[in-house]
């Protein structure tokens, strides 16, 4: 390049080059913080604006046959493992266990990954399922386990009441969910409780904190609101 042209050029204007867009804006690129095995984790992915609701019973068992590959099928497998999910309308809500943030990483993304591919063939639709970056909660308490355990198994009665100030009757479980396979509800007066329904997708926690130090905070009524209810340390 000659040196006129060079001068017409002017060199590098601020402000210049691609616009970020408001969703990219948006997303997070701060690296994760390294992750203990002992933690369990509250993950959450959403899924991009405009698709139907995952509760739908075909989405649905898309969502549970991911699951069920990363328990059988997965890479990692013995890494990453779910112990308790919601599936919601726009997101689906996870308990899970990782021996490092690296096959934490890792197996929610080729989770993603499964569910993606399954859900654009039921869709007939081409392009991105959830948003870039998952949200990942390392529960290091047994109050933190506690409080996730019931967002996440009675997040349906969370939306309900904070909707239409309605609640569940008692031993029901969100067909969407794993609460159906869940032995730390709060025995009611008078009903017992359903047999516990054999796990599907699912695995059994390792961890203390999930397996047995979040009783110490109490366990979980069916018809308590997550967020609402005041819980009283046993």
């Amino acid at each position: 390049m000659s040196g006129d042209s060079k001068a017409k050029w002017g060199g590098r204007r601020v402000g210049a080059g691609r616009k970020p867009s408001a969703a990219s804006a948006r997303i997070s690129h701060a690296k994760r913080a390294r992750h203990f095995a002992s933690h369990p984790l509250h993950v959450t992915l959403r899924v991009v604006a405009g698709l139907p609701s995952l509760r739908k019973r075909k989405h649905l068992q898309v969502v549970k046959r991911a699951f069920l590959l990363a328990k059988t099928a997965g890479k990692h497998r013995e890494d990453f493992r779910i112990t308790h999910f919601s599936v919601q309308g726009n997101h689906v809500h996870l308990v899970t266990e990782a021996t490092n943030e690296t096959h934490l990483a890792r197996g929610v993304q080729g989770l993603a990954v499964r569910i993606a591919r399954r859900l654009n063939r039921a869709l007939d639709r081409r392009g991105r399922i959830f948003s870039r970056r998952y949200f990942a909660r390392a529960l290091k308490t047994p109050r933190d386990v506690r409080n996730v355990l019931a967002y996440v198994l009675l997040n349906e009665q969370r939306h309900l009441y904070k909707a239409r100030r309605l609640s569940l009757p008692p031993w029901y479980y969100d067909p969407c969910s794993s609460a159906a396979e869940f032995d730390g509800w709060l025995a009611l007066s008078g009903l017992d409780p359903p047999p516990l329904a054999p796990r599907e997708v699912t695995v059994p926690a390792r961890s203390d904190l999930l397996r047995s130090l979040w009783r110490r905070c109490g366990l979980i009524a069916t018809d308590e609101i997550p967020g609402r209810n005041h819980v009283v340390t046993q």
